[in-house]
């Protein structure tokens, strides 16, 4: 698997970037994060506003506390997996390894070396979205793993004043940056075919249907 960065192209980071959780507990250096954030400013933007505004947190006692809020949402919202671990084992294969690696960074996300929030205006989401997608790919590109998450969303009062976000903006996204322990892609999907329509809902777009299952990776991946 292409691992340089210098050599990671587009296509090969879009077809190897997927959702990593566990990280390593090595610092992630300023002029990666740096790459990271040039890179999501160049997403596009509703009206060229560029509204968006990037908090990385790297401070220990604020990434603590954070993990704290998030292993209280998950907590909840994985309750039966917090109560009974061994449930997750019990779970079909790729849900077993989703619902492991979530309780995993739940279990771990203050230790985690960067948290970078995405923030912007209160209801501004769909504007920033691109911009996380910018980051989840330059991450790619740099050999850092990272996932958008949503669990802080349950404490953003609390966040709000440990981190001085204003009254008028939210954290729309938080994402846990660090060198992964986990391998890159490529991913798994759904065939083409299997999710896409021509001219109308569930009408077979023929061109797909004659396309291999697995995409076309073979021409982006290489092993």
């Amino acid at each position: 698997m292409n691992t340089n960065p210098e050599t990671v192209g587009l296509f090969h980071a879009l077809y190897t970037t997927r959702a990593l959780r566990r990280f390593k507990p090595d610092p992630v250096p300023d002029e990666l994060l740096f790459q990271v954030i040039d890179a999501a400013i160049r997403a596009p933007a509703g009206g060229n506003r560029q509204i968006w505004h990037f908090l990385i947190v790297k401070d220990a006692e604020k990434r603590r506390r954070i993990g704290e809020m998030y292993w209280r949402t998950w907590s909840e919202y994985g309750k039966q997996y917090v109560e009974d671990p061994a449930a997750i084992d019990r779970l079909p294969r790729q849900m077993r390894l989703v619902v492991r690696s979530t309780d995993e960074l739940a279990r771990t996300f203050g230790e985690v070396p960067v948290h970078l929030f995405v923030c912007g205006p209160k209801g501004s989401g769909g504007t920033i979205y691109p911009a996380i997608q910018n980051v989840l790919l330059a991450c790619r590109g740099v050999g850092l793993g990272s996932v958008l998450t949503a669990f802080h969303r349950g404490h953003e009062r609390e966040l709000a004043d440990l981190l001085g976000i204003p009254e008028d903006h939210e954290a729309i996204g938080l994402l846990p940056i660090g060198f992964p322990r986990d391998n890159f892609g490529p991913v798994s999907r759904r065939p083409v075919r299997k999710v896409a329509s021509l001219d109308r809902w569930g009408s077979a777009w023929p061109f797909a249907e004659h396309q291999p299952e697995e995409g076309w990776q073979d021409k982006w991946v290489t092993t």
